[in-house]
């Protein structure tokens, strides 16, 4: 199955249990991060089509049925919670993200699920060429030493607006470090979720999570990061 195909059926069936589609799904990093991000904007549109009916919608209706006309003012009130609902299934991917209404913790399990694998996935051996040219757009510079071990980088959401993604290669394995700008964490503060482990830095002018499996050493990592996020206006 070649990519265009497997858009298509992405598009067409996401669930479908067709082997060849479940194979593609696993075949490259490329596969693997459209999965992903149709996996995530499923989700977001599951929860959207969650949201409970208004009370008095099954005695509107009845009435509707009965009388063939409505209470004034109905047809606009439905007409606007319809468009609500795709507004809400239309930014699936994103919306939550953008609002700055979710806690750290609810955005880094979040923010992993969607293309947490796919980058680690990516990024593993490879070697980044532009990681300054990333973070400079946000007045931070990085040392050498952590320059040196990026894999792949990437610019995303973040809780407090856009922030950073790299996947670092340690002699540890893969090691996913997220900046988040202008965002306050406990520095130090450990979280648990689906298999993986994360740890949030205080840095200057923001924090970063720390991501790697429960059995690579994370914590090892805080010093390192904490360090190699430079200000520019402190750099020479």
């Amino acid at each position: 199955m070649n990519f265009s195909e497997f858009k298509r059926q992405l598009g067409a069936d996401p669930a479908s249990q067709d082997p060849a589609f479940l194979r593609a799904r696993q075949s490259s990093p490329e596969f693997i991060q459209a999965a992903a991000e149709s996996d995530f904007f499923e989700h977001r549109l599951r929860q959207a089509l969650a949201l409970p009916a208004p009370q008095d919608l099954l005695h509107d209706l009845q009435d509707i049925g009965q009388s063939k006309t409505a209470r004034p003012g109905f047809w606009r009130h439905y007409a606007l919670a319809a468009s609500l609902l795709l507004a809400i299934a239309a930014g699936g991917i994103t919306w939550r993200m953008n609002t700055g209404q979710d806690t750290v913790a609810e955005y880094v399990v979040n923010h992993y699920a969607y293309d947490g694998h796919a980058l680690v996935a990516r990024g593993e051996g490879q070697k980044a060429g532009n990681v300054n040219e990333i973070l400079n757009q946000f007045q931070v510079g990085v040392t050498p030493e952590l320059t040196s071990m990026v894999g792949v980088i990437k610019f995303c959401p973040t809780p407090a607006g856009e922030g950073a993604h790299m996947v670092l290669n340690t002699e540890h394995g893969p090691i996913t470090v997220i900046f988040m700008p202008d965002t306050v964490v406990t520095d130090g503060e450990m979280l648990v979720f689906n298999g993986m482990q994360a740890q949030l830095v205080v840095l200057a002018g923001g924090s970063a999570v720390v991501i790697g499996t429960l059995g690579q050493q994370v914590a090892g990592f805080h010093t390192l990061v904490q360090n190699s996020f430079i200000p520019l206006s402190t750099t020479t």
